[in-house]
């Protein structure tokens, strides 16, 4: 959870500082601008879907530990909790990162 909060909070504030320069409130920041030569579109929709296909395979390899187990009661046990959290954790930010890239891909648009 504490990974989740932290992401969204540290992209609210990248959100919120890259409109502000957009609409002359603030000056521009040459960090920012360097770290766009990096950080594109693309490279968020690369390491997104890698996010979001590891934590599927991790869903997938809980699902199968609990196959191996001939699907009996569901108890919890930390090994299972060990897949699946993660698998969890980085499905979830795999989608915020997709996303985020597109609204940042937006907010870098030129009005007319």
């Amino acid at each position: 959870m504490a990974i989740l909060i932290g992401f969204q909070s540290v992209v609210f504030a990248t959100f919120t500082k890259i409109f502000a320069i957009s609409e002359g409130l603030l000056p521009e920041d040459s960090r920012l601008t360097r770290m766009f030569r990096y950080i594109t579109l693309e490279v968020g929709l690369i390491v997104g879907i890698l996010l979001i296909l590891a934590g599927a395979g991790a869903w997938v390899l809980g699902l199968e530990y609990w196959r191996i187990r001939e699907f009996g009661r569901a108890t919890i046990r930390k090994k299972t909790l060990r897949i699946v959290i993660p698998g969890l954790v980085c499905f979830t930010l795999g989608f915020q990162v997709v996303l985020s890239s597109f609204f940042l891909s937006v907010l870098g648009m030129s009005r007319r």
